[in-house]
């Protein structure tokens, strides 16, 4: 078999290339298209107990992984000036499109109970914009009269925050993104224009900046890999032909992963998001332990289709193995009952 592979390459090399560049050419545009995942991953497998308490949870009481929260802290948070420009904040963030309620000291509701229909009304405060320091004293007293907005949406240290609620169909799409950062600017600007410092929080917050991090990180990963792969190369061999056709292999590779993801329908998450450093990592031996073999071949008898031939029957084998072993190693993740795993085992394992 592996005197008859060596041949079969050597006739057809040509052919080969074009057919491998068809497939590059395909599998890079399948990758263009790929995407991050915008959703939390579920680590925990559909039966575990702790996740179907979690449902159970969400059903009864709902889910927050939809309310960003902003606030600062200031002793002047009932100042007239600052009071109007807080509602203002509230106001601009209210009209950013995908945002479905804010509440704040400028926009909150007084609660009470439906005892007839067990239910809790809310109704308006008159809060908004206010004309005079007087109107603000009274917002002021009227949220510290209602027990329930005590350490919400204000405290006794002079602190205060914004809640924003996000539409369900934005939070775990791209559009989260832009929104958290028009949100961000207007905040920014209403911290500017006040000298305070704002704090943020909240999910959609935590997880665009998580998201921001897994691209960037991404990017570094393969840079860094990539640099790597060239010195260690140039070291061993010292010729920068062999660095380029051995790069060039090993970004075949990683085309070919993230064209992966995309054809089996996966997003790049925080553990897809490592293999195609990975892929880079691990291709560099087999390109080292091929050219090693090929050179001291070409230095016996210096024929380089005899020394090419020799190199893939003695080296095929061993290296076929070694990377079939290490397949299984990533495959064995499918068997695992949580879907991250599952989604990096099947891609690294192909």
């Amino acid at each position: 078999m592996w005197k008859k592979i060596p041949k079969f390459i050597l006739r057809n090399k040509v052919s080969i290339l074009v057919v491998l560049g068809l497939i590059t050419l395909f599998m890079g545009y399948e990758g263009s298209k790929i995407q991050l995942s915008y959703e939390v991953a579920r680590v925990l497998p559909l039966d575990d107990q702790v996740h179907k308490d979690y449902q159970e949870f969400k059903k009864v009481f709902g889910e927050d992984g939809n309310v960003l929260v902003l606030g600062f802290k200031d002793e002047n948070i009932f100042n007239l000036k600052t009071y109007n420009d807080w509602y203002e904040l509230s106001k601009k963030i209210k009209n950013i499109e995908g945002i479905k309620e804010v509440l704040s000291t400028g926009r909150f509701y007084d609660i009470t109970i439906d005892s007839s229909h067990t239910k809790f009304v809310f109704t308006p405060m008159p809060s908004g914009r206010a004309q005079t320091q007087a109107e603000v004293d009274t917002i002021k007293k009227l949220l510290y009269d209602r027990p329930f907005y005590k350490g919400l949406i204000l405290n006794d240290s002079s602190a205060t925050l914004m809640a924003v609620t996000f539409d369900k169909n934005n939070v775990n799409s791209e559009k989260r993104i832009s929104i958290v950062k028009q949100i961000k600017e207007v905040a920014t600007d209403f911290a500017l224009k006040n000298k305070i410092d704002m704090h943020y929080s909240g999910m959609p917050y935590i997880r665009t900046e998580f998201m921001n991090k897994v691209a960037g990180e991404m990017k570094l990963f393969l840079f860094l890999a990539f640099l790597v792969t060239t010195i260690i190369l140039f070291f061993f061999f010292r010729s920068h032909l062999v660095v380029l056709y051995s790069t060039i292999v090993v970004i075949i590779g990683v085309i070919c992963s993230l064209g992966t993801l995309e054809l089996l329908g996966y997003k790049i998450t925080l553990l897809s998001g490592l293999i195609p450093p990975l892929i880079m990592v691990i291709g560099l031996p087999n390109c080292i332990f091929i050219l090693n073999k090929y050179h001291s071949e070409l230095k016996l008898h210096g024929n380089k289709a005899r020394a090419l031939s020799r190199s893939i029957e003695k080296m095929g084998l061993s290296l076929m193995l070694a990377n079939i072993t290490t397949a299984i190693g990533f495959g064995v993740f499918y068997f695992t009952n949580s879907d991250l795993l599952k989604e990096f085992g099947v891609v690294a394992a192909i």
